[in-house]
């Protein structure tokens, strides 16, 4: 009987205990992490799936079929996709290497201080 309470009472401290130490992680984000969710939020303003997948595909297609045919579009296709996919991912690559330098120089540069002086209040017990 006693053995089911304890069972519990180790359940719900391991819970709390998993619940405080997920909180502390996703409050501390990394530097590479928050220069990454930067670059996502300004490229999704202006770059979506057509600018970097369908274009692309698209002209390997009209290419590879103007090529080859029917087989050679597809081909085409495929090669243009990737092609667009690879770009893509280069310059998202650099864009958060970028990011991250200014982030880093923002930090250098500004004071992360109080602007008037914090009161110390001593207690006298």
């Amino acid at each position: 009987m006693r053995s089911r309470c304890y069972a519990g009472l180790i359940t719900t401290v391991l819970a709390l205990g998993a619940i405080s130490t997920s909180t502390a992680t996703a409050q501390q984000i990394s530097a590479h992490a928050r220069a990454k969710a930067q670059v996502e939020t300004r490229d999704a303003r202006h770059h979506n799936k057509l600018k970097s997948e369908v274009i692309p595909a698209a002209g390997g297609a009209v290419a590879g079929g103007v090529v080859a045919g029917p087989a050679g579009a597809f081909a085409g296709a495929k090669l243009g996709h990737t092609a667009g996919s690879a770009f893509h991912g280069i310059k998202k690559h650099h864009d958060v290497k970028q990011q991250e330098k200014r982030n880093a120089a923002h930090r250098r540069n500004v004071s992360h201080h109080r602007s008037r002086p914090v009161t110390h209040r001593h207690r006298l017990d």
